[in-house]
């Protein structure tokens, strides 16, 4: 009997531990992904721009990773990107671009409460359907190697 009330007095101080743990935690509600969307958003358009808007919440990040969806039916293909701030204030960062997606390096970190304005110019598809696209975003935080998931990119074009 003592054992069985042992057991349930450490159960109930476990519980009450990490529920209190639990309560100090912040948890963020604010939205990183604050816009995205394609212009012009017809899909016969041959050099489309996909536009997405980033708010820095955090941390400073070092790198931001955008994914071509992983399902995607149809090929994927970037042009030039450019990176700028709420100002329109080009960004020093350099970028890479594959058929998996764009990595964006920043040579200096961005601070927190920054917003980013990424354009995705000159993207080609090897379909003329109109989707729904799902670009699922990384970052890198400063002094970090580890990707952390922002969110997902929402990106429609029509016919």
């Amino acid at each position: 009997m003592q054992r069985f009330m042992l057991t349930g007095a450490v159960a109930v101080l476990l519980t009450a531990t990490i529920s209190s743990a639990l309560a100090q935690m912040p948890i963020s509600k604010e939205k990183i992904i604050i816009h995205s969307a394609a212009y012009p958003n017809r899909v016969k358009v041959t050099r489309a721009t996909y536009h997405i808007g980033i708010q820095v919440s955090s941390f400073p990040l070092s790198e931001i990773r955008i994914e071509v969806p992983e399902n995607a039916p149809a090929q994927i293909r970037f042009g030039q990107v450019a990176v700028t701030d709420a100002a329109g204030k080009p960004m020093n960062a350099s970028t890479a671009t594959n058929k998996k997606g764009v990595t964006i390096a920043f040579t200096s970190p961005v601070a927190v409460g920054e917003t980013l304005e990424i354009d995705l110019n000159n993207v080609k598809t090897s379909d003329l359907i109109g989707r729904t696209w799902q670009f699922p975003i990384y970052a890198k935080t400063v002094g970090s190697a580890q990707e952390i998931p922002l969110g997902t990119a929402r990106i429609q074009t029509y016919q």
